[in-house]
């Protein structure tokens, strides 16, 4: 039997950028280094007893000797070393920074300053290059706003009710797909709405926050000791975490967006990324809700009388 390939490595990287714009990358040292011979962002392992953040001054002090400024969660991105070991990086905008970045021979075996989007010859760590790609490209988002956020989740919320009433009405009681109705599903898009939102609020106002993950096995086990509920009801909560979520995004500025707090997995993240996981979420019951509106209509059809023999 294949043994399951190790979890992924939580790191933290510093994305150091000059006036003119360019980059400081690294070579990694050949021998052991899990990307031996390839360039990359400076970046160190978080250790179990470290924050991201205590990562990427140790970054900076130890392998570029320079004294940490100001500095602000840009990204997480996805690399993979050359023999396959997977790295989960939290990277963090230095604003500024004390000296001149002078690489550690222990760490590194050369550094430079480059174009983001046209970095030159140089062999990048694998996921690096489409990374800088959209992090810098001309595709490359401004950020999160409250508006792109709203229309965002409105558009997936849209689409999840659409696929929901596709779903013949005699049907959207009946477990279709999974042991799950379509009304089961409507009543967990609603409550994980409220769920991400809630969190996402502590997230912003709590320093040094670890993002709660929402438990779907308890869901089910506790919405399985529910009294039923009609598909009016649920139509009526998903309307008012609308309100609610809508509401509260207008008031919220790019800045708050861009706020970032801890999250066991994936090291960090931030406001705005919690509330597009919301779209994605009902993207992914949309598409549950088709099949189930398919295996409905199947169903409705089996449960039609036959028509009368004729003459």
């Amino acid at each position: 039997m294949t043994a399951p390939p190790p979890p992924p490595i939580l790191a933290s990287a510093g994305l150091l950028v000059r006036d003119d714009d360019r980059i400081l990358l690294v070579r990694h040292r050949t021998g052991r280094d899990p990307f031996a011979g390839r360039w990359s962002l400076p970046l160190a392992p978080v250790a179990g007893h470290e924050a991201a953040e205590d990562a990427l001054q140790r970054v900076l002090r130890d392998q570029l000797g320079v004294q940490p400024g100001p500095f602000e969660f840009q990204d997480t991105l996805y690399l993979e070393g050359v023999e396959g070991s997977r790295f989960i990086v939290n990277a963090f905008t230095c604003v500024g920074w004390g000296g001149e970045p002078r690489f550690s021979a222990k760490h590194y075996d050369d550094a430079a300053w480059v174009n983001a989007t046209a970095p030159g010859d140089v062999d990048l760590a694998s996921g690096l290059a489409d990374w800088l790609a959209r992090s810098f490209g001309s595709e490359a988002l401004d950020g999160y706003s409250a508006a792109s956020l709203q229309h965002l989740v409105a558009e997936a919320r849209n689409g999840l009710l659409a696929a929901f009433e596709a779903v013949p009405l005699p049907q959207r009681g009946e477990p279709l797909l999974e042991g799950w109705s379509p009304i089961d599903a409507l009543a967990h898009v609603a409550d994980v709405e409220a769920y991400y939102a809630a969190e996402a609020r502590v997230l912003l106002e709590e320093a040094g926050h670890t993002w709660r993950p929402f438990s779907e096995y308890q869901w089910e086990l506790a919405y399985r000791l529910r009294e039923p509920e009609e598909e009016a009801v649920l139509r009526a909560r998903l309307e008012g975490v609308r309100e609610q979520t809508e509401a509260w995004l207008e008031t919220l500025t790019p800045e708050e967006l861009a706020r970032y707090g801890n999250h066991a997995e994936r090291g960090a993240v931030m406001v705005g990324e919690r509330i597009e996981k919301v779209a994605r979420h009902y993207d992914e019951h949309a598409d549950q809700l088709r099949v189930m509106a398919t295996a409905g209509r199947v169903a409705s059809a089996s449960d039609a009388p036959a028509p009368e023999g004729g003459a």
